[in-house]
């Protein structure tokens, strides 16, 4: 099986892949020689033509030479630009771009003085043989100083396509020109055919490659003799270099195409030729290079087709990069109306101008002026009918229909996921639909706004560094101040005396104690609010424990004689917490600032350490202290249940009467009318006495000074008077009411019935029971209210 190197020998071809065939029109331009036109009456350099933008290194007013740099820069994509003619430099303003767009940009205003003097670097054109003392790099820096790029269309920089970054096995000369209308390249090739072989024999030396072809389309056939004739006079090698003609096929010279015809082997997407080992270079700008390698002749011109029906004198013309494309219609005679349309490129892959003052530019090829009978009018754009014909021409085997959805839907994500870049805008399938769409147009809007997304994620990508990185410099100059700092101070403390380090530390001490009393005097500020909670809770704790002790006192003197039930036992004593906690509620309102006193020592309850308990620690001490005070109730009722009963007074109280006709169910209902209000009478006289109680040792104990707790003593006695006041009141009342109680127990005479089978003796029992209770309290509440 033969290699790939021997079938490009051989000349091998392989399928292309879609294309069209449309009509050629290439006669109206290549059957006169290439010629120059007058000099215009200015030239407009735009500033940011090919790479990285530069500096102007010119001013309104200079004079330049034909050739001479205007723009200076650094970077490694920089390509300078050259003043076309000599002159004076009349404005430095912004201009109409040679641009669909139409956008201005800055340019520069040569005013030309007609002498067309050259800059003293352009020397006489030299043999390849005086050049075999430069290295590569000295080539490529001639090239790059020369503003080369690539004049097949897409003004790529030379000088980096010629310095790839593997070794390059093929090399292949692009002479298709596949476009119809233009035929810049089939004329530079007839007339400048030994200056294209020499400026191909210096990208041979460049590049070292095994094979080298040159493509010529076989609709050339003079350009393909006379380059024949060429190659053999030049000091190219004779093996490994061929001539290779291609059948004419619309867009076979797109870059992908033209390998994939040559070799077989398909550029993958996102990727370059180079790294299959091949290069692709145009025939014009190989013509380009040998100038500016051989005499150091700037790109500042090129050969540009002028055709169509509405020129008078179409055909190919030297012209200076630069030159006003109403200044060319002029003196070719533009025949056409104003809105006929000046399209920059082929008919194919070019745009309308809308500005006929725009410049031409390194990469304009042609300048297409056609009537009303070569294209076709402009149609009504009608809905796609699926018939996929632009999927069968599409050389890129690409799904346009597709693309074209996702385009018109601004859904550009979902275009790139269809490799929308790798479409070469041939407009094949805008050629092919039926439905008029402008398909291409759709692409290239896509493009530019993917383009411009791109861009806006780098920029944003170049703020965040710049935070990042302004961040980390603040950061660095303050470690960097305190590091300063502290050499300072340590080299002031080397220094210092023993009389200095003493003064410096008793100044220390008084610093650090400021801070600490200043500290002491904000938390006793902030703190009454939850120490006035703490107080309350203390308070609480300690009615809780007064409570404790005194009810099981008299639960107990009042149940020596009198039987009482284990559950009545814990009613009481569950009245009197309630009531306790009740009477501690209200003292802590009524007196805010009262502090903590402990009831049983009759001493201050708090001290400084005691004051900063937060308010969690005095809820659960009160918690604690009421189970404490619980549990000492149920003890007592539990030992006066256990107690014997004292049956000598039931008796004695009992009426002198029949008692078998007493109703069974009035009895027990008076039995319980008469607990209840025992039970009732009981409860006031034990929160009185509690009251009292405390509030004769509150108003009796001193008040701590505590440095926490600010209290006032003249609200403190007239609250503690108050509530004194409050409990002999309950009490009399209290008393009252058991004294009635008793006096119509005592003189209700006894009823009288028929005797039933109701357990009389039980309901005597209970009544009997009931009264004792109640003249046991009472006598109970007077005597304490004696006490009082």
């Amino acid at each position: 099986m033969l290699t790939l190197l021997e079938q490009i020998d051989k000349g091998t071809l392989w399928r292309a892949i879609g294309g069209i065939h449309p009509p050629e029109q290439k006669v109206l331009s290549n059957t006169t020689n290439i010629a120059s036109l007058p000099m215009a009456d200015e030239y407009v350099i735009p500033l940011p033509q090919v790479g990285d933008n530069a500096t102007l290194s010119v001013s309104v007013g200079d004079y330049v030479t034909k050739g001479e740099v205007l723009t200076n820069g650094s970077h490694f994509g920089y390509l300078p630009v050259h003043a076309p003619t000599s002159g004076h430099i009349s404005h430095i303003e912004q201009r109409p771009s040679n641009h669909a767009s139409g956008l201005p940009v800055l340019s520069c205003v040569i005013k030309p003085d007609g002498l067309d003097t050259l800059s003293d670097k352009v020397h006489p054109k030299l043999a390849l043989t005086d050049i075999e003392h430069l290295s590569n790099q000295e080539i490529l820096s001639k090239i790059q100083e020369a503003g080369i790029a690539g004049l097949g269309g897409a003004a790529f920089p030379s000088h980096i396509k010629l310095n790839p970054a593997s070794d390059i096995e093929l090399l292949i000369i692009n002479a298709i020109e596949c476009e119809p209308y233009i035929t810049s390249d089939d004329m530079i090739m007839r007339e400048q055919s030994d200056a294209i072989m020499q400026g191909i024999a210096i990208v041979h030396r460049l590049l070292k490659p095994k094979r080298l072809i040159i493509a010529i389309e076989d609709n050339k056939p003079q350009a393909i003799s006379i380059m024949q004739q060429a190659l053999s006079r030049s000091v190219l090698p004779e093996d490994g270099v061929r001539i290779t003609t291609l059948p004419t096929l619309y867009p076979s010279g797109g870059e992908k195409q033209l390998i994939q015809i040559l070799t077989g082997q398909e550029v993958p997407s996102g990727a370059i030729p180079a790294q299959l080992g091949i290069l692709v270079q145009n025939v014009a700008t190989c013509y380009a290079i040998q100038d500016a390698v051989l005499r150091n002749y700037p790109l500042i011109e090129r050969v540009v087709t002028i055709t169509g029906n509405n020129v008078a004198k179409p055909g190919n013309y030297w012209l200076p990069i630069g030159t006003p494309i109403s200044h060319l219609l002029s003196q070719t005679d533009f025949k056409g109306l104003d809105t006929d349309k000046v399209i920059i490129g082929g008919p194919m892959m070019g745009y309308a101008l809308y500005n006929d003052s725009a410049p031409t530019l390194k990469g304009t090829n042609c300048i297409l002026l056609p009537d009303a009978n070569e294209m076709a009018p402009e149609q009504k754009e009608l809905p796609c009918i699926r018939c996929g014909e632009c999927a069968v021409v599409c050389p890129a085997q690409l799904l346009p229909q597709q693309l074209f959805w996702h385009s018109k839907a601004q859904e550009y994500d979902k275009a790139v996921s269809y490799n929308l870049n790798d479409c070469i805008e041939c407009g094949c399938c805008s050629y092919v639909c039926p439905s008029n769409i402008p398909l291409v147009e759709y692409y290239r809007v896509a493009k530019s706004a993917v383009k411009n997304e791109i861009e806006e994620k780098k920029q944003a990508e170049l703020a965040k560094q710049r935070f990042e990185l302004r961040t980390q410099r603040l950061e660095d100059e303050k470690l960097a101040r305190e590091a300063k700092q502290k050499e300072a101070a340590d080299r002031r403390k080397a220094n210092m005396s023993g009389t200095d380090k003493d003064a410096v530390a008793q100044a220390m001490a008084r610093i650090k104690a400021k801070k600490e009393a200043e500290a002491n005097s904000e938390v006793a500020s902030s703190a009454p609010t939850d120490k006035r909670d703490a107080v309350a809770a203390a308070v609480a704790r300690a009615k809780a424990k007064k409570a404790a002790q005194t009810s099981p006192e008299k639960l107990e003197a009042s149940t020596t004689e009198d039987p009482v039930d284990d559950k009545k036992a814990k009613v009481a004593a569950a009245v009197a917490r309630a009531k306790a906690k009740k009477a501690a509620l209200q003292s802590a309102d009524a007196n805010n600032s009262e502090p903590k006193v402990d009831i049983e020592t009759s001493e201050p309850a708090i001290d400084a350490s005691i004051a900063d308990v937060d308010d969690k620690k005095a809820k659960i001490a009160a918690a604690v202290a009421r189970a404490k005070a619980k549990k000492a109730v149920l003890k007592a009722a539990d030992a006066s249940a256990t107690e014997p009963q004292n049956d000598s007074e039931i008796p004695e109280l009992i009426p002198d009467a029949p008692v078998a006709q007493i109703d069974d169910k009035k009895a027990k209902i008076a039995a319980a009318v008469a607990r209840a209000k025992a039970k009732k009478a009981a409860h006031k006289a034990v929160d009185t006495n509690a009251v009292e109680d405390q509030s004769e040792t509150e108003t009796s104990e001193p008040v701590p000074d505590t440095p926490v707790v600010k209290v006032d003593d003249k609200k403190a006695k007239i609250a503690a008077a108050v509530a004194k006041a409050k409990a002999k009141k309950a009490a009399l009342k209290a008393t009252n009411a058991t004294e009635r109680q008793n006096d119509a127990a005592t003189s209700e005479p006894a009823t009288v019935a028929p005797i039933a089978d109701v357990d009389d003796k039980k309901a005597k029992i209970a009544a009997a029971v009931a009264k004792a209770k109640a003249n046991k309290l009472a006598k109970q509440a007077k005597l304490d209210n004696g006490k009082d």
